[in-house]
């Protein structure tokens, strides 16, 4: 793909709303010309430039739209995620550009769950991440780690994960300090009517028993699965995340989980889509995903600004 033909497809998806021709993002007005020596636009109506990015998620994107595309090409090939000094190497940019542009992809990927409530049968668990402490230097001041965890209480999350079982179902994630924090969220987000699995934790029972018409909880101390009480599709993708926590990025901030949770939640949803498909989902979310308010600007450290919604952005 050359760049004019990135260039076209891109800018046939960001204004499919009016059969691929060019409006004005600010006013909306049909009488858009475009200029002959740069790939810029510009409105009759409130005389603004603007270009086919801009109020999308690469609002004032300095790449070739070619590398963009590529960029989201790679990033969905990833089947635990990628990595992005990998994505840096991949595309020989550097390595603040490759974190940024991967954690906008992630934030588009958080843009397109679905506001509807969970239903059917829905397993609820917690998985606990952060918080390592190192080990001593010396073997005599070493704690034996198989009889409890050793985490510091200060920098220790949980992503409380809902995955609904059955083929296409969805995924939704939710990171706070601890179980209980994420009762509200399990409430607002799943269907009073579902079926909700869960293991003996001490802070679902009650709440959740009193809530839900049809809720069991298996005792792992007991067995994995007991009657066909389970939750081992959330701990499927409890295994997703540890593969990518560790094997992909090695270390994860505390500050970003809740975006690796959403991208990972993503992949676990189109796990069973091929990767051309995935392609043409993430790039049409982003040319109608608005613009960051976080990582616009992120390496020179500007706070979010109110900028207006732009039309046909969201």
């Amino acid at each position: 793909m050359t760049d004019e033909e990135a260039y076209k497809q891109f800018r046939a998806v960001r204004f499919a709303d009016n059969k691929g021709d060019p409006f004005c993002p600010h006013c909306g007005s049909l009488g858009v010309y475009e200029y002959r020596c740069r790939q810029e636009l510009k409105c009759k109506g409130c005389f603004k430039r603007f270009s086919v990015t801009t109020g999308t998620i690469f609002h004032g994107r300095k790449m070739p739209m070619r590398h963009l595309l590529m960029a989201i090409a790679i990033f969905v090939n990833g089947a635990n995620g990628h990595a992005a000094l990998r994505l840096s190497r991949d595309m020989c940019i550097s390595y603040k550009t490759a974190f940024v542009l991967a954690h906008k992809l992630r934030e588009v990927c958080g843009g397109l769950k679905k506001k509807d409530k969970l239903t059917g049968t829905v397993e609820i668990d917690g998985l606990y991440v952060g918080g390592h402490i190192r080990q001593k230097n010396y073997k005599k001041d070493r704690k034996d780690r198989r009889r409890r965890p050793f985490r510091s209480p200060e920098r220790t999350q949980v992503i409380v994960n809902l995955r609904e079982r059955r083929r296409g179902g969805r995924t939704l994630s939710c990171v706070c300090r601890n179980e209980v924090d994420a009762i509200q969220f399990v409430l607002d987000n799943v269907a009073e009517t579902a079926k909700v699995r869960t293991d003996k934790g001490t802070s679902w029972g009650t709440p959740f028993a009193a809530y839900f018409r049809d809720y069991k909880a298996v005792n792992h101390d007991v067995a994995f699965s007991m009657n066909g009480v389970h939750v081992n599709w959330v701990e499927s993708f409890h295994s997703r995340i540890r593969r990518a926590e560790r094997g992909v990025h090695n270390r994860i901030s505390g500050k970003l989980v809740q975006n690796y949770a959403d991208e990972l939640g993503w992949r676990e949803d189109h796990c069973r889509v091929d990767n051309g498909a995935q392609y043409n989902i993430l790039m049409r979310a982003s040319a109608r995903h608005p613009r960051s308010q976080r990582w616009q600007g992120y390496w020179r450290k500007r706070g979010p600004k109110e900028t207006p919604k732009l039309i046909g952005s969201a």
